[in-house]
C-alpha cells in the first residue's frame, strides 16, 4: 500500500530472516523501529478516537515527534516471521500527540471498542520501544531514522568476558578486519553501555548519550555513533534505513566472531598492532587528500603497509 512504508516492512522482513538465519537473535527476541519521513495514508489507519491511547514513562518526553508516525515491531512478534505473516501481525504504528507525552496505537490492534467487546488487553510496542521514541525524537532525520536491535552470540560473550570494559571492549575489535578503525574510529567505535535492565528509561538515556558520544573527549566527537552494544544483551544500531542500520551490527558481529576464535586455546592468532593500525589510518588519510597539479609521483613513497 504506502510506500514508504511497504519498503521499510520489507526490509524488516529481510533483516529478520538473516539475521534468525544467522544467529544473531536469542529465540524471537529483537526488534526494529522506523520514523517514518510521510505521514501514511488514513485508509491503512484505525480512525484517531478508535486508537487505543498510552502514556511514556514521566522522564520521556518526545515532542519532537507529535504528530509523526512510528513503524515499530510488536512486543513478542518474531522479526523472522515479518516477511511472511501479514503485517499487521507483527507491526505497529505509533502516533505521538503533541504533549509529546501521549500516544496512540494506530496499527496492529483492535479498536478500542473491540477491545472493550472482547475484554482483552490490546498489543503493544516492543518493550524496548522508550530508547526508540527517544532517540528519534533527539536525533530523527539526522541518520537516526531507523534502529535495530538485534541479540548476537560473539559480542554478547566478548562483553561478559574480561575485555567487556567500555576501555577495553572496541580497542579488542578493532584490530581484526582494517577497515573497522577507517570506518568506525572518527565516530568513536563501538560504544559499551554497562548493565542495565532492558526497557527501562534509564537505558534509553544512556543509549542516547553514546549514540552522540558525550562519553568521548571533545576532539573526538565528529561524528555519532553507528552502533552501540548493551552489554550481555544485544546492539542497538541506527542508520538511514533498516538495512543501513542492520549492516553495522552485522560488521560488529563478524568481527567478533573472529577476535573470539582467534583468540580460544587451539588457535594462535594475531590482532593487528596499534602501529600497523596507525600505518593503515595514514595510508588511508593520505589516499583520501586530493592531488594538486604539483603533486610528483616519480618520488619512491613510503611503504606504510609493512607488515
Amino acid at each position: 500500500p504506502d510506500s514508504e512504508m511497504g519498503m521499510i516492512i520489507g526490509q524488516m522482513g529481510w533483516v529478520g530472516s538473516h539475521s534468525h538465519s544467522h544467529g544473531y537473535l536469542w529465540g524471537s527476541a529483537g526488534n526494529a523501529g522506523y520514523l517514518l519521513q510521510k505521514r501514511i495514508s488514513e485508509n491503512y489507519l484505525l480512525p484517531i478516537s478508535h486508537s487505543p491511547r498510552y502514556q511514556l514513562p514521566p522522564t520521556i518526553v518526545v515532542k519532537n515527534l507529535a504528530g509523526r508516525h512510528v513503524l515499530l515491531s510488536k512486543s513478542g512478534c518474531r522479526l523472522d516471521m515479518i516477511a511472511i505473516e501479514p503485517p499487521s501481525l507483527n507491526v505497529t504504528v505509533l502516533e505521538v500527540e503533541d504533549d509529546g507525552c501521549h500516544y496512540r496505537m494506530r496499527l496492529g490492534t483492535p479498536s478500542i471498542q473491540q477491545l472493550n467487546q472482547m475484554r482483552i488487553e490490546a498489543p503493544k510496542p516492543t518493550s524496548e520501544f522508550f530508547h526508540y521514541m527517544l532517540i528519534f525524537d533527539r536525533l530523527g532525520d539526522n541518520g537516526f531514522n531507523a534502529l535495530v536491535h538485534l541479540q548476537p552470540k560473539f559480542l554478547n560473550l566478548i562483553s561478559r568476558s574480561e575485555h567487556g570494559s567500555p576501555s577495553r571492549f572496541y580497542n579488542f575489535l578493532r584490530g581484526y578486519e582494517p577497515e573497522t578503525p577507517i570506518i568506525y574510529d572518527q565516530s568513536g567505535g563501538i560504544g559499551l553501555v554497562m548493565e542495565k535492565a532492558p526497557g527501562i528509561p534509564d537505558l534509553s538515556f544512556e543509549s542516547l548519550r553514546l549514540f552522540t558520544g558525550e562519553d568521548l573527549v571533545e576532539d573526538k566527537r565528529s561524528n555519532h555513533r553507528h552502533v552501540i552494544y548493551w552489554i550481555g544483551h544485544g546492539t542497538f544500531s541506527r542508520g538511514n534505513d533498516i538495512l543501513d542500520a542492520y549492516r553495522h551490527a552485522e560488521y560488529f558481529e563478524s568481527a567478533a566472531r573472529m577476535a573470539w576464535e582467534a583468540n580460544q586455546k587451539s588457535i594462535n592468532a594475531q590482532a593487528y598492532t596499534d602501529d600497523i593500525v596507525s600505518c593503515i589510518m595514514q595510508e588511508f588519510q593520505k589516499n583520501q587528500t586530493t592531488s594538486s597539479s604539483q603533486d610528483s609521483f616519480n618520488h619512491p613513497q613510503e611503504n606504510l603497509f609493512n607488515y
